[in-house]
């Protein structure tokens, strides 16, 4: 991972679902950039592993436990964070959870639970952001998306749901706020090989055979990859990027399958 985002040093980085996969691999990426990174997660254990990492790299990094799909708890961590140093520069809204089941099987406290963290996260966390952004006449929001935005996917339909409401309200902070100096991108992760997906892509060779087969660089992404196109995002090399959406796939979106 590069550290050449010279641009990134002695920002306030907050990074929602930092205790693992793609959002650890970002908040280590903001750490070796010089970032301050305020690592969040729904439980300390991975969160602190993500902070530690950071610290032996001689980076800055600090804990936050907090559900973000708890409106009152979520505005209160990013209150503290700007409390504490006094800015608050990039909200990398990465925080998600997939129920997996079927639509006719689904609960309501499923369906709430899919909505609160996945798409009303990002209202509880970057609305008050935004404010301070705002305020600075600066700052960078990056949220993590999906290509369930435009796939459905079988027993994932309160995933994609809560996703599509994710992505449309990124592209209004991105319209509503880019006149006041805060700019909104999105990155859509495809296949990418996180713990939760590895155990899937490795259950068998057909498996993983049929998911490369219908990625165009033939191969499952890793975190890495994602975590460089939000540094890239947030430096000032994108700084006339604005309610962009890039797709981190490998082409998966490129096209559709055949059959």
């Amino acid at each position: 991972m590069s550290d050449h985002y010279t641009s990134l040093t002695d920002k306030v980085a907050l990074v929602t679902g930092g205790g693992r996969g793609i959002g650890r691999a970002i908040a280590l990426a903001f750490g070796m950039c010089g970032a301050i990174v305020v690592v969040n997660d729904l439980e300390n254990a991975g969160a602190a592993e993500t902070v530690t990492a950071i610290d032996d790299s001689a980076g800055r990094a600090e804990v936050t436990v907090v559900d973000v799909g708890d409106p009152a708890a979520a505005r209160d961590m990013v209150t503290g964070i700007i409390q504490r140093h006094g800015r608050l520069d990039i909200l990398v809204n990465n925080a998600g959870i997939n129920p997996v089941v079927p639509l006719l099987d689904a609960t309501q406290a499923a369906w709430e639970g899919a909505q609160r963290v996945n798409e009303w996260g990002l209202f509880h966390c970057g609305q008050i952001a935004g404010r301070q952004m705002a305020h600075q006449g600066s700052g960078c929001i990056v949220v993590i998306g999906s290509p369930a935005v435009a796939d459905a996917y079988a027993d994932q339909s309160l995933y994609c749901a809560a996703k599509a409401g994710l992505q449309m309200l990124a592209m209004n902070m991105a319209w509503e706020w880019g006149p006041l100096g805060v700019r909104t991108n999105v990155v859509q992760p495809g296949w990418i090989e996180t713990e939760l997906n590895r155990e899937y892509l490795w259950s068998s060779p057909e498996v993983r055979d049929r998911v490369v087969g219908v990625i165009p660089l033939r191969r499952p992404g890793v975190p890495d990859d994602v975590a460089r196109a939000v540094l890239w995002l947030c430096s000032e090399e994108a700084a006339y990027v604005n309610g962009a959406t890039i797709a981190v796939d490998g082409g998966l979106l490129a096209g559709r399958p055949k059959i």
